[in-house]
């Protein structure tokens, strides 16, 4: 066909509807789509062909077939064509326009198609990825009828005005895209405060609203089996709970242990294992404590010290174990200290007066300020220095051999006989000590007998010579006899003089 000058009338020739081929997404079809995506795939494709073989149409043949001379659909309401003028010249002849217009017909026909084919993919997506059929079915409807009425307008040739109702229900679709994910992201939000909350019901609706918005999301899924698993979280808790309010804080935690098992995110779960420990603790030191007093109140003292001790290890600031701990030591050192003078009192009324003297000096090792130590101290100590003395000659008479010993026990002698109240036994040890002090004081004979060579001395006594027999006069007591001769071994002999005492041999008879 050849084509037509710019002076040459156009005819323009019925054009098909853009969106007769595309489909109306009612419900039911909205649901088919639900139920067959790849017949929606299928559907999309064929729609999105429509619109090429209709874009590439309008290109190449619609040019050729517009009368230059038809007013633009733009044109003001002085000028534009009625209803039943639409399309006729001024000539008389119908369906001509004038080639500028036509071209700007094209255009505005070009910018409905592609307003369309947005249209077309943003329904789609609602019907495919948000489910609007569950949720916007009365808006969808209402927005589709907004597209039919845009139908219309291209059909009629008003490219312009199809154009803006395009534009509209897209951007009414958008809205209901947004109103979707709103309300997919609202059923989530709302699903997590109710798994918070642990409340299966809320929680249960809201994961499947949420899913039933987007069927394959897998956040809808993981909020659902997180909502199943609350009534069994929900009675463990009860189980814990219940254990506490028995003091069965083991058992307690065990059910908490199942609820980690099933879901260690489940919420207050950390919450209340801490609470249970500090339950625990609390019901310990209850129990420490009193075990503490009891044993404060039957005066065992180390117990009540070591329990609250238990206490302070937990909490060093603790007021009532520092307060138990000081109670059972102070009791605990007043009791010693009662002990102590107790001990004293019985070795004094005994005679023990050592002993005694021992316990004062303990207890002023606990208070040196304790009066009845010191008086006690001070009223045996010269007695207690007295019975040592006493005892130092009873034990050893052979020093009383000595001038200075002999000397020393008289004096001793002259002390303990001035004693007064000192018991049964201080003077029997008196008794003794006069006895052997009296015994020393008379001389006995000492016989020595040797071999007229070995020099003999006598210590405390002093030389006595070479004899064959010698025989002195000498107190009771320890010496110490000692011989020496040239060209043989000193010998020397220790003896305990006393009445009846036999010979003495001393002589130097090893030679060296």
């Amino acid at each position: 066909m050849s084509q037509p000058t710019a002076q040459e009338p156009v005819h323009i020739e019925p054009v098909e509807a853009p969106l007769s081929s595309r489909g109306r997404a009612t419900p039911e079809r909205a649901r088919a789509g639900r139920r067959r995506p790849r017949a929606r795939s299928l559907a999309f494709g064929a729609t999105l062909a429509i619109l090429c073989a209709a874009l590439a149409w309008v290109v190449v043949y619609v040019p050729d077939r517009v009368d230059p001379t038809r007013p633009s659909a733009n044109s003001s309401p002085a000028t534009a064509p009625t209803p039943g003028t639409a399309g006729q010249s001024r000539t008389g002849r119908t369906d001509i326009v004038a080639p500028f217009e036509a071209a700007e017909m094209a255009q505005a026909q070009e910018r409905a198609k592609a307003q369309l084919a947005v249209f077309v993919e943003t329904q789609l997506k609602l019907e495919q990825e948000l489910n609007v059929a569950s949720w916007g079915e009365a808006e969808l409807a209402a927005i589709n009828a907004r597209g039919n009425a845009a139908d219309q307008l291209f059909v009629a040739g008003d490219y312009l005005a199809a154009l803006d109702e395009y534009a509209g229900a897209t951007e009414d679709l958008q809205d209901l895209v947004a109103k979707g994910a709103a309300l997919f992201d609202s059923a989530l939000a709302e699903g997590a405060r109710a798994i918070e909350a642990l409340d299966h019901a809320r929680a249960t609706d809201a994961f499947e609203r949420a899913g039933a918005i987007r069927t394959d999301d897998p956040r809808a899924a993981a909020g659902a089996a997180h909502a199943a698993r609350i009534p069994k979280i929900v009675e463990l808790l009860r189980e814990s709970d219940r254990a506490v309010l028995r003091g069965d804080y083991g058992l307690a935690d065990e059910f908490l242990a199942q609820v980690g098992a099933i879901d260690a995110t489940t919420p207050g779960l950390a919450r209340r294992t801490v609470a249970v420990a500090i339950a625990r603790a609390i019901e310990r030191r209850r129990s420490t404590l009193s075990e503490g007093f009891s044993a404060l109140d039957r005066h065992d003292y180390d117990v009540a010290i070591d329990a609250f001790g238990q206490v302070l290890a937990q909490d060093p600031r603790d007021a009532d174990a520092l307060a138990g701990s000081q109670q059972a030591r102070q009791a605990k050192t007043l009791a010693e200290i009662d002990r102590l003078r107790g001990v004293a009192e019985n070795h004094e009324r005994e005679d023990e007066w050592t002993a005694a003297l021992l316990a004062y000096d303990q207890a002023l090792t606990i208070d040196p300020t304790l009066q009845f130590a010191i008086d006690g101290k001070e009223r045996i100590a010269d007695r207690v220095a007295l019975i040592g003395a006493m005892a130092r000659f009873i034990d050893d008479p052979g020093l009383l051999s000595a001038d200075t010993e002999f000397a020393r026990a008289r004096q001793a002698l002259a002390r303990a006989a001035s004693e007064v109240g000192a018991g049964p036994k201080f003077a029997a040890q008196l008794a003794e000590l006069r006895r052997i002090v009296d015994e020393s004081t008379v001389p006995v004979p000492l016989v020595l007998v040797s071999d007229n060579a070995t020099e003999v001395v006598i210590q405390k006594v002093g030389p006595i010579g070479v004899f064959a027999r010698s025989e002195l006069l000498l107190r009771p007591g320890r010496y110490i006899i000692m011989g020496s001769r040239d060209g043989c071994r000193d010998v020397r002999k220790e003896i305990i003089l006393a009445e009846g005492m036999a010979p003495v041999d001393i002589r130097c008879a090893e030679s060296i």
